[in-house]
């Protein structure tokens, strides 16, 4: 097998990069959250709260981010 090169980023790439990984932290965080919410007894609410952070996109998981950390 040949050698690959990395590719150099743009910086808007680098960016949006960063805040994928981000959005996905938030978003594993949400979920175990929600599993332990089940875990404590309540496993529908635990269901309809996980399902509704799956349906989130990036950008809005990263609003909530934002609002919860400004309160």
């Amino acid at each position: 097998m040949g050698k690959t090169t990395p590719k150099e980023m743009t910086v808007s790439e680098v960016d949006a990069a960063e805040r994928a990984l981000l959005a996905s932290k938030v978003r594993n965080v949400l979920i175990r959250e929600c599993m332990r919410i089940g875990d404590d007894g309540n496993p529908e609410t635990a269901g309809l709260l996980a399902k509704a952070v799956r349906d989130l996109t990036y950008d809005q998981i990263l609003r909530m981010r934002r609002a919860i950390l400004g309160a």
